[in-house]
Order: structure tokens, then C-alpha cells, then sequence
């Protein structure tokens, strides 16, 4: 087991390490409103050497109510997962998508909560291992029953009533992009929480790559919000817990380990006594 210094790791190491026996690896990809069996098809026809698909709306997430507003898993469901994945606790995890690392960030922040530490995401997912032509296969990959015992890292989120109940000095982060946190004015639910600033997750990647900025330019993105970012009190949100684990894995590059409001805007529209806030003048 190594300790991580990064959240991330480029396709250049990851080529290094292919058959390495103490990393496994997951094809998380996936996209909003596209069916299971549709991911699985992609993962059949090509994957990264080694990969194991895993299904990100069955995988450590409830999948008692609709996805939008389902929370992390439970411990049961969340053990059940990680022995049925096959993941041990000496393992070095990898995983990747090809949705903005949406998916990748979302699982990578699902198994910290639980505890596991030894998580990486590639950097820039498919698009990059791909874009340098590197391996693939059609080889199913597959991993025997796994060892970790889960254990609650109940830092790492807050509550609807923690949210509300913030400090003043709180940076509340959106990840959605600037429409989605702005409003519309013929839906009065629509918006955001009171207080919290956008950052759109789009802004922490490169569009030709997919891969994340630099480190600098990560953390001058956040000292925009506030000069003291690091020394300062941050929770990351978005629509429904997703792109707000992309600003955590942003945070995360430049040393801010932040928790997540995993319910995020859709748990808060859903109280009508909740307040939300629109900024017509920034869609």
C-alpha cells in the first residue's frame, strides 16, 4: 500500500504500472440518463488492461430512491460493494471515466467516505488514454472477494441542516455550471443555496485535454472566491453531489481536503421552507 500525495494520476504512470498485482482498476464510465447496459457495452468493446467495469448507479450509492437524490451508500451496501469489487486493503485503487471524471470523482469520494484511502483517478479518463493510443483490450478483467472492512469518514460530508446552519466565514461551493446555479426565473425552485459561489466544474480542467489545470492555476482559480481559500472553512455542492466531488478533487490537488453537502440543490429545493437564491444577471 502507498500513502497518496495526489488525488490524481496521469495515463503516462498508469502505463508504467499496468500488471502491477497491488492496483486494480475501474472503468466507471458512464454518463447522466444513459442506461447501465450501455456503459457495460462500452467497457466490453475496449477498456484499460485490467479494468473492472463498475456500474456507478448500483456501486456505493443508494439505489433505494431516484439517482438524483440518492445519498452515499449505506455501510451495509458500501461493504457489500467493496468485497463484491474485489478490493483489499493493501490495494492501490485507480479509477476512470469518460464524463469529466463526474463518475470517477463521485466513486472516489463515495470510498473515502467509507474509509478507503488508496484512491486515485486518471487524470483526464478515457480521452486521455486513449488520445496517446495506449493499451486496450477486450479481456474482461476480474478480481477476487475483497478484505476492507468500511469505516465512516463522517468528515468528509455535512448535513442539509449543517449547510444551513454554516458559519458566515463558510465558502459554500456550486460545481454546477453558470445556468444551472444562476436559475430560471419561471421556476422559482430553481437556483441556489443562499450564499454559495460557482465555481463551474469545467472551469478546473483543460478543454483540449480533459485533464486537470495545474496546480497553480487550480488554487489561483479558488483564491478568486477567496484570498485565504486554504486556511479557510470550504463544503463542496453542486445539483445532486457529482460535479461537486470534481471541485473536491480540484481542491484536493492543491492540499484543501473539504466535505461534500452530498444531497446538495436537489435535497434543498425539495423543503419548500428552504430558501433558494437566483443570479438571472450571471446565466
Amino acid at each position: 500500500m502507498v500513502s497518496l500525495t495526489s488525488p490524481l494520476i496521469s495515463a503516462e504512470e498508469l502505463r508504467t504500472k499496468l500488471g502491477d498485482r497491488s492496483l486494480k482498476i475501474f472503468d466507471v464510465r458512464g454518463a447522466w440518463g444513459v442506461p447501465p447496459i450501455v456503459n457495460f457495452e462500452a467497457y466490453a468493446e475496449a477498456h484499460i488492461p485490467g479494468a473492472v467495469f463498475l456500474d456507478w448507479s448500483r456501486y456505493f450509492v443508494d439505489t433505494d430512491v431516484p439517482i438524483n437524490l440518492a445519498n452515499v451508500a449505506s455501510r451495509t451496501q458500501a461493504q457489500s460493494a467493496f468485497e463484491r469489487l474485489g478490493i483489499s486493503k493493501d490495494d492501490t485503487l485507480v479509477l476512470y471515466d469518460d464524463y469529466h471524471h463526474m463518475l470517477a470523482a463521485r466513486t472516489w469520494w463515495s470510498m473515502r467516505y467509507w474509509g478507503f484511502e488508496n484512491v486515485l483517478v486518471l487524470d483526464g479518463g478515457w480521452k486521455r488514454w486513449t488520445h496517446l493510443d495506449y493499451p486496450i483490450t477486450k479481456v474482461p478483467g476480474h478480481y477476487s472477494k475483497g478484505d476492507f472492512n468500511v469505516e465512516e469518514r463522517a468528515d468528509l460530508s455535512v448535513s442539509i441542516d449543517q449547510v444551513a446552519n454554516r458559519d458566515a466565514s463558510v465558502c459554500l461551493i456550486d460545481g454546477r455550471g453558470a445556468i444551472g446555479y444562476a436559475g430560471n426565473a419561471k421556476e422559482p425552485r430553481s437556483g441556489h443555496i443562499p450564499g454559495a459561489v460557482n465555481v463551474p466544474f469545467k472551469d478546473l480542467l483543460d478543454e483540449q485535454t480533459g485533464m486537470f489545470k495545474s496546480k497553480a492555476e487550480l488554487l489561483d482559480r479558488f483564491r478568486q472566491l477567496n484570498p485565504d481559500i486554504e486556511r479557510t472553512a470550504v463544503i463542496s455542492s453542486c445539483g445532486a453531489g457529482y460535479a461537486g466531488s470534481i471541485i473536491l478533487l480540484g481542491l484536493s490537488v492543491v492540499g484543501i481536503d473539504a466535505p461534500l453537502f452530498d444531497g446538495s440543490f436537489s435535497a434543498w429545493k425539495q423543503d419548500s421552507a428552504r430558501l433558494v437564491e437566483q443570479s438571472l444577471e450571471s446565466a
